[in-house]
């Protein structure tokens, strides 16, 4: 008995091929191909250049809506007691500060007016695309998810933060606060000293700790967010030191972390700083559950040597992105290795252009055919668009799931254009 799963024209098309079982490896294969999961991929390979959506014509700070809302004003026009209105401070769940210029001390006179009502639901904070930073932001932040601390979504990204402006936030070891969602994308997160512009746009110094006590502080960060689960820093900038420190606080054993963005962080020129991030995560011990996580590196130009990098690192993920870093098929020769041992259960490598040959490279089919019996990998969800793949990419593909390289559920294939319409996968 085979299956066979239909490519579809265009990208366009309708979606095809519901989930069957595979006689073989007792999986499914879902090739995506829906409008929904189109939208999702270009999300999903350019994760920091997403705009806030806001629906127009509705009204975020009416008498029914639990969300109080900031777009594009004036900081000097921020009046929290004019937005709640008649509005009971316990319905709301949500405040949105985004795009008003709001500088460090102008949110600090924010949270002073919002400190002043009971939000005992509030959950989600976000001040992304403001100027916010420096010492006063940091005692604001604090005093915040002090008066708040239902809060555990908080969106800062597209501001001025340094990393150490989050450290009051572990001044007091015993406090600890209910984050889970950290959004710190394009801050310039270096421990090293930052320039800052002051009122009269002159340059002002914000001292940062010496380095030696750089690890120390960045722990006692982490150890305040016990609850969180992702932490986003595509297109910050942070020096080797400090996210390696970070990056290390982050992958504990006791951490719950499941999901770090690292796009567009230029990790392709700081490959020492790549194998120190990979060596740094640490394994769970034997006896402990594993925990999920994702790391998300797309964008970085790695090439084949931070592909080289990472199948020879000791880190054990369950997802990696790798999509945009120029890799090879050189490259997935690497990964082919390091996909058999790792127990990776989810890979993208989509836009890396290394046509039927990287597939060649990445499936290793000399080995698979030597244990028939077992999975080769772990491999669940497989990510290949734009590949420049063609007809012979998807019959290797097919050869491959049936000598059971993969119990693999998840295979996109879009934008390939070598594939012809009408081309099957048959497993």
């Amino acid at each position: 008995m085979s299956l066979s799963t239909a490519i579809p024209a265009s990208s366009s098309d309708a979606s095809y091929g519901s989930p069957m079982a595979l006689p073989k490896s007792r999986s499914s294969v879902s090739l995506k191909s829906t409008a929904t999961s189109m939208e999702n991929d270009r999300t999903s390979a350019s994760p920091t250049l997403c705009s806030l959506e806001r629906a127009e014509g509705i009204e975020c700070n009416a008498g029914n809506s639990r969300e109080i809302l900031f777009l594009d004003l004036s900081p000097a026009d921020l009046d929290i007691s004019e937005a709640l209105g008649t509005r009971a401070p316990e319905t709301i769940e949500c405040v949105r500060i985004n795009r008003c210029r709001m500088t460090g001390e102008f949110f600090a006179s924010t949270v002073d007016s919002l400190c002043q009502f009971d939000l005992p639901n509030l959950h989600t904070v976000d001040i992304s695309q403001n100027h916010v930073g420096g010492a006063k932001a940091a005692h604001a932040l604090h005093k915040l998810l002090t008066h708040a601390p239902a809060i555990r979504f908080l969106y800062l990204g597209w501001n001025q933060l340094a990393l150490a402006d989050l450290k009051y936030l572990a001044t007091f070891p015993s406090h600890t606060f209910k984050i889970s969602y950290l959004d710190l994308r394009s801050n310039p997160l270096s421990t090293a000293s930052q320039k800052r512009k002051g009122k009269n746009g002159s340059l002002a110094k914000t001292a940062i700790s010496n380095n030696v006590s750089c690890a120390k502080w960045i722990d006692g960060l982490v150890d305040s967010l016990p609850d969180l689960t992702h932490v986003l820093m595509a297109q910050a900038s942070i020096d080797d030191q400090t996210l390696s420190a970070f990056m290390c606080a982050l992958t504990r054993p006791q951490s719950h972390v499941e999901y770090i963005g690292l796009e567009w962080v230029g990790l392709g020129s700081r490959l020492a700083t790549l194998n120190t991030i990979m060596n740094g995560i640490a394994p769970l011990p034997s006896d402990t559950l594993a925990r999920p996580l994702h790391l998300n590196l797309a964008s970085n130009d790695l090439g084949d040597s931070g592909a080289e990098i990472i199948s020879h690192s000791s880190a054990r993920l369950t997802s990696i992105t790798l999509a945009c870093n120029f890799i090879t098929e050189r490259g997935t020769g690497f990964l082919a290795k390091w996909l058999l041992e790792s127990g990776l259960t989810s890979l993208d490598l989509s836009d890396n252009y290394f046509g039927d040959q990287g597939i060649v490279s990445l499936l290793d089919l000399a080995t698979v055919r030597k244990s028939p019996d077992t999975f080769a990998t772990q491999l669940r969800s497989l990510g290949l668009n734009s590949c420049c793949l063609s007809d012979v990419s998807l019959r290797m593909l097919g050869e491959a799931l049936e000598y059971k390289w993969a119990p693999l559920e998840t295979l996109r294939i879009l934008r390939n254009s070598r594939i012809s319409p009408g081309a099957k996968i048959a497993v």
